[in-house]
């Protein structure tokens, strides 16, 4: 008997069977389903589960929130569906999700395949860091040489990677995907189409404005100054478009030829549509974004950073967290440093001293139980455990943690603190020591930052506790009915 096969029937059988599952697929504590028919649901008896910490129908998906071993219950989960489910297109109800909807879903399907050796990468830049300022090591010493090239290596050739990610996002060949990415950030290429003096200029005088100093055929190529390597949004989108080229090709090439002319084409297609379409597009709307932003955090960061502290928890709560991610790791890769993430840097740690204020004033030994496991969870920036399983069963809870994350992101903006790597967790706090000179002060406004939401998010936690069960009660059905007016 399978581990799980207890549970899997049981979120089989109650969100319809398997005949209404057209698709799964999971992130790092959800298994994401795409049904026939929402309908047919019985969302109560899934949120009855001792087993299930949520359920809601988010991001055109109906999600089951089980915890960190959702891997391990996709994998049976597959098995039980059989081979088919892994490999439907997405059909006609895709085109009914909404564009938001299918965004998101196209985010969260490329940037979770990556997010394990991201987070790697970015813990060996913080252990660079770290090593550097306690002077066991130098910048130009041999093991910190490693170490860089070691915790680099991920963005520098991002592109690549999310190639493939895309490419199976989209229902096209992986191969495609990272020889699109690789051309990308060929080594040359950044100094042969950047070199010597402009043509002449485009959108001149704009935050657009672009030197372009090669041609294809008549046709100015739009280069980022910086090349393409890091990047996130450009892939995507030319992955969006090359999918397409793709399976009409497969449709109207002869089988036998298919092997040979259909990967030729598509790349031939695709490369330049690439460059000189869709990466100027998204460093277009990469610069009006980073004006945008630019234009409120100079106006004020400390409500930015109140704003962005506040709402990220809602928004994971709907899943709609990714984009907000995935801008932060563009700008992590084309700046080498970034100034929105830092700011729900403390989110974890606000759920961990919420969820350590329930757990010494709670006496039922569930709950006790629940504590300990998400606040473990929250050490590694994992927070549905804690969100899902202690605080939004009681909004009170929930909101004090979201407050105690705004104020930690008010604290970090207001000192204008960047990070240089994607740490996120307890550990990942050497990402805000500068590698290049060993500068710890946004170190150090990240620890306060840090103490202060810990300390906020207890107190409030603690003296606010009530342990009133009744009421209790009345507030998880309120969630439930908030989440389902919400999605």
């Amino acid at each position: 008997m399978k581990k799980y096969q207890e549970l899997i029937q049981f979120i089989i059988e109650n969100i319809g069977g398997k005949s209404n599952i057209s698709g799964v697929t999971h992130c790092m504590t959800r298994l994401r389903f795409t049904l026939n028919d929402a309908e047919q649901v019985d969302e109560q008896s899934l949120l009855n589960h001792s087993e299930i910490i949520t359920a809601q129908y988010s991001g055109g998906q109906y999600q089951v929130v089980i915890g960190t071993h959702v891997a391990d219950v996709y994998e049976e989960i597959m098995e039980e569906l059989g081979s088919t489910k892994t490999t439907l297109e997405e059909s006609e109800e895709t085109g009914k999700k909404g564009l938001i909807n299918r965004f998101i879903e196209i985010i969260t399907k490329v940037i979770t395949p990556t997010l394990g050796i991201l987070i790697a990468a970015s813990l060996v830049l913080g252990i660079q860091s770290i090593l550097t300022i306690a002077n066991l090591t130098a910048p130009d010493r041999g093991e910190s040489l490693i170490l860089n090239a070691l915790g680099n290596a991920l963005f520098t050739f991002f592109p690549i990677i999310l190639g493939y990610t895309s490419a199976k996002a989209f229902k096209s060949d992986g191969f495609i995907g990272m020889m699109i990415g690789a051309t990308l950030v060929f080594p040359s290429l950044l100094t042969d189409l950047t070199s010597g003096e402009p043509l002449y200029t485009l959108f001149n005088h704009t935050i657009f404005a672009t030197p372009v100093f090669k041609t294809f055929f008549g046709l100015p190529i739009i280069f980022p100054e910086n090349g393409y390597t890091s990047t996130v949004i450009p892939i995507i989108l030319a992955m969006f478009f090359i999918s397409k080229v793709e399976k009409r090709l497969t449709q109207v090439i002869p089988k036998v030829l298919r092997f040979t002319l259909v990967p030729l084409i598509t790349l031939l297609i695709g490369i330049p549509a690439t460059i000189l379409l869709f990466g100027p597009l998204a460093n277009f709307a990469s610069s009006i974004i980073s004006a945008a932003i630019s234009f409120l955090y100079g106006a004020s960061p400390i409500i930015t950073g109140f704003v962005v502290g506040l709402f990220y928890q809602p928004l994971v709560l709907l899943g709609l967290h990714w984009p907000v991610i995935a801008l932060g790791i563009n700008n992590l890769a084309t700046q080498g440093f970034d100034q929105l993430m830092p700011m729900i840097y403390t989110v974890p740690f606000a759920q961990m001293a919420v969820v350590f204020a329930v757990y010494l004033r709670t006496k039922n030994k569930k709950e006790k139980s629940i504590c300990i496991s998400a606040i473990i969870s929250t050490v590694f920036c994992i927070i549905e455990p804690a969100m899902y399983g202690v605080t939004l069963p009681v909004k009170k809870r929930f909101f004090i943690s979201c407050l105690a994350s705004a104020i930690g992101g008010v604290i970090i903006a207001a000192f204008n603190v960047p990070n240089y790597a994607s740490t996120i967790g307890l550990f990942g706090i050497g990402g805000f020591i500068n590698p290049a000179n060993a500068d710890y002060s946004g170190f150090i406004i990240a620890v306060i930052a840090t103490v202060a939401t810990l300390a906020v998010g207890f107190v409030l936690g603690y003296f606010t506790y009530n342990d009133n069960k009744k009421a209790k009660e009345i507030e998880k059905t309120d969630t439930v009915i908030a989440e389902k007016k919400l999605a």
